[in-house]
């Protein structure tokens, strides 16, 4: 890490720890991706009403003994994207299966586990959704995922656990981005599709790539997240080819602050300093930066989120970022959201954009969800000479 991005995370904290106190009903969540495996399973299993039931019925008797966990998906998108002149269509689907096998139990001293993700993504149509960006001439992907690259592991690792499970060790093949610059409502697959809400396009994450991270969390309600990751690819080309070429590295650094905010409801802020090596090879510069992101809950099972970020050089496609969006949860899984957001391009050319999201998930029964899409994205050279674009879509995804 940098001096800049340290004392950014030192004056951070010192000033949380001393305007807030913990409080019991505060956002523990870890999972602030609701596309990683612990998600994935967690999501599985909270539409049960009884979780021992549950238990009963999703294990065999062989995989109680290995306290075993998997949860299959399909998710599959149709979009599409007009503007003033042109017209494009997209389709695809990803199925994945997310595997958790606890070697210790988790109720023990030193819980222990392997974490497995393969997938399997494919277009229906001569386009895949994430090729869109580049037709439409956007800064970052109108989609997250929903790619053409056939089978991948992007995802191998040991999760070791310590004191009470406040300390987690994570080490092996991963998405780095799945622990840093999180929020609730990071997902593709149930939330916003959008990659300014999704990823992070003002930050220089790899991809899937070889890593370490570590993660404090204390009583007090704040929580220390340092990770190290091998450079291959960068988050938004979505790759995972296992290659471990080059002496490219990502490093950051994230203080978060979980606490009581408006109304009593819980809150929480988390600041992230990053550092990126340059990859020649895909002609992406060196860089540094950081991420600001404040989160609310609100009452009538409302939630927020707030988030500024800047970069310099090209290890990110922005320098100067923000982004903010509210969902409603209208019943047990249903969820209206909108989110807006713009940045302007880290290259000389300034480019600036704009997007505004909004998105309506629909429960079906204990399994199915469907959600209509719209984006409207407003840029420089966005759709040819319109310099905006209108963008559809419906996503259906099953969870196992």
């Amino acid at each position: 890490m940098k001096p800049l991005s340290a004392c950014l995370l030192l004056t951070t904290f010192a000033c949380l720890a001393s305007t807030a106190q913990a409080q019991e009903e505060i956002l523990t969540d870890e999972k602030r991706n609701e596309d990683g495996i612990a998600a994935s399973i967690a999501i599985r299993d909270r539409d049960w009403s009884h979780s021992r039931e549950h238990r009963q019925q999703r294990r065999t008797a062989w995989m109680e003994a290995l306290r075993l966990d998997i949860a299959l998906s399909y998710d599959s998108l149709a979009v599409g994207a007009i503007g003033r002149d042109d017209g494009w269509g997209a389709s695809s689907g990803d199925g994945t299966l997310n595997l958790r096998w606890q070697i210790n139990a988790d109720t023990s001293k030193a819980p222990l586990s392997l974490n497995l993700r393969m997938r399997h993504r494919h277009a229906y149509s001569d386009l895949a959704p994430s090729q869109l960006r580049k037709e439409t001439g956007a800064l970052w992907g109108h989609v997250d995922g929903f790619t053409n690259a056939g089978f991948q592991v992007p995802e191998i690792f040991l999760e070791d656990q310590f004191f009470d499970q406040r300390l987690t060790l994570r080490y092996g093949q991963m998405t780095i981005d799945d622990l840093l610059d999180g929020h609730q409502l990071r997902s593709a697959k149930r939330s916003f599709m959008n990659q300014a809400f999704s990823s992070s396009p003002a930050v220089g994450f790899p991809g899937s790539d070889l890593g370490l991270v570590i993660r404090w969390e204390s009583r007090a309600g704040w929580d220390l997240t340092l990770g190290a990751s091998h450079l291959d690819s960068t988050n938004l080309s979505e790759s995972a080819e296992w290659r471990f070429r080059g002496g490219a590295l990502f490093t950051g650094a994230q203080l978060g602050y979980n606490f009581k905010g408006w109304n009593d409801k819980p809150a929480r802020v988390q600041l992230l300093g990053w550092d990126s090596d340059a990859m020649p090879e895909f002609d992406i510069q060196s860089g540094r930066g950081a991420s600001l992101t404040f989160e609310q809950q609100l009452a009538g099972r409302a939630h927020t989120f707030f988030r500024y970020a800047w970069a310099d050089g090209e290890a990110a496609v922005t320098d100067h970022f923000a982004a903010a969006g509210v969902t409603f949860d209208l019943r047990q899984s249903d969820r209206l959201g909108i989110a807006i957001a713009a940045g302007s391009s880290s290259t000389s050319s300034s480019k600036r954009e704009g997007i505004i999201e909004l998105f309506y998930r629909r429960q079906i029964g204990k399994s199915f969800i469907i959600t209509p899409d719209v984006q409207f994205v407003a840029g420089d050279g966005i759709g040819g000479h319109a310099d905006w674009i209108v963008i559809g879509g419906v996503r259906a995804g099953f969870t196992f």
